[in-house]
């Protein structure tokens, strides 16, 4: 796809995708885009979740909360997509880590038996609680995971990164969704809008640009592992 291909409507509306797609390119974008961008559209997706939902899922990432959030609302959804952010770095760092480790062969352990409940105890304190935090299973359960892809894929944020932003000089080389979805003929610079809105969402600050500050969280499909 040449980078012409921006300014040329699409031919399949948006909308048309399944929600099934809709996680897939969610995933797809989760991997990809900057941590801010993540951050900024997520913040607008969780804006729109029922308080309730909101407070479920604040919960469910405490691990990652800093000293200094501990007073946060709960249903905040800026503080929420901020914890999201944090726990999906988490799981991209533990899958980079699990990749090597599986590419060097299996690693030799040398360990003392746990003899006793007290050491049992021990080893289990010392585990990291944010590894038992599932992101991707955790939207899924709480019923939100199509809402929330839906919301992000449409967001500001994402659409602003990919029309002006640093997600622009290379949409040649993303898949042709991307260019599809995102090119500056359908996402309203023109007049027309993809999404029935244009920006109006605030998504040209809180990192809306992305800037060239990493590539995501990494691969890995929606296959539920945290």
């Amino acid at each position: 796809m040449g980078m012409l291909s921006r300014f040329r409507r699409r031919k399949t509306p948006y909308a048309a995708v399944t929600d099934e797609e809709r996680i897939a390119r969610y995933v797809y974008l989760l991997g990809s885009l900057p941590a801010s961008v993540i951050e900024s559209s997520h913040a607008t997706a969780f804006a729109d979740l029922p308080a309730e939902r909101r407070r479920e899922l604040f919960e469910q990432l405490r691990p990652f909360m800093a000293e200094s959030e501990r007073d946060a609302a709960s249903d905040d959804p800026t503080v929420l997509a901020r914890l999201f952010r944090r726990a999906e770095e988490h799981r991209a760092r533990r899958a980079a880590s699990a990749s090597a480790e599986s590419t060097i062969g299996p690693a030799i352990v040398t360990a003392e038996r746990v003899d006793d409940d007290a050491d049992r105890d021990d080893l289990v304190r010392t585990t990291d609680p944010r590894d038992g935090v599932d992101v991707r299973g955790m939207l899924a359960s709480t019923g939100v995971l199509a809402l929330v892809a839906n919301q992000v894929l449409v967001s500001s944020a994402v659409t602003s990164y990919y029309t002006l932003g640093a997600g622009s000089l290379m949409i040649g080389t993303e898949p042709g969704w991307i260019g599809d979805t995102y090119d500056l003929g359908s996402a309203g610079l023109d007049g027309g809008s993809a999404f029935g809105g244009g920006f109006d969402g605030g998504g040209m600050d809180a990192g809306g640009f992305g800037g060239f500050d990493g590539g995501g969280f990494g691969g890995g499909g929606f296959d539920g592992g945290g």
